[in-house]
């Protein structure tokens, strides 16, 4: 693939690419040459639009991994972050949310720890402890939701 600048669209749609196989294996699931879809995703004056937001989503659902670098794209133009969320090994929401108020309790005693002693050590534990706990409480949300979805 082609030199793009590191934090452009162009970057995270190489990224995608290559998440899902590289240029051959995602080629061959959009329907495009290796060549075109080479093109599409560098920052060309002859193809000022790259590669369309259509091809994306589809390359996205033939491989969901692939969506990640373009989520983490946008979510950072828009003054956030991705974070991935698995919801379906939620089953029991009473269980779930015990397990979330264990998580969020080891985060705020990293966190204080790390407040107290700001040591790479702790910083990264507290990093680790709160990413645990995000994740948690999102896949609380997203169960949560899903069961009210499915009882509308």
């Amino acid at each position: 693939m082609r030199n793009v600048k590191p934090g452009s669209i162009q970057a995270a749609v190489q990224a995608s690419i290559k998440t899902a196989g590289g240029l051959e294996v995602a080629g061959d699931d959009l329907g495009m040459s290796t060549s075109n879809l080479s093109r599409a995703s560098s920052n060309d004056e002859d193809r000022p639009g790259g590669l369309g937001v259509n091809h994306l989503h589809r390359l996205g659902r033939i491989h969901p991994p692939a969506a990640e670098p373009i989520a983490v794209h946008f979510a950072a133009l828009a003054g956030g972050v991705f974070q991935p969320v698995e919801s379906h090994k939620v089953t029991n929401l009473f269980q779930h949310a015990s397990e979330t108020i264990i998580e969020c309790g080891e985060a705020q005693a990293a966190m204080v720890r790390a407040a107290d002693q700001a040591n790479a050590g702790n910083c990264d534990e507290a990093e680790r402890e709160i990413d645990e706990a995000v994740s948690h409480l999102l896949a609380f949300k997203a169960a949560m939701r899903a069961k009210r979805e499915g009882a509308a």
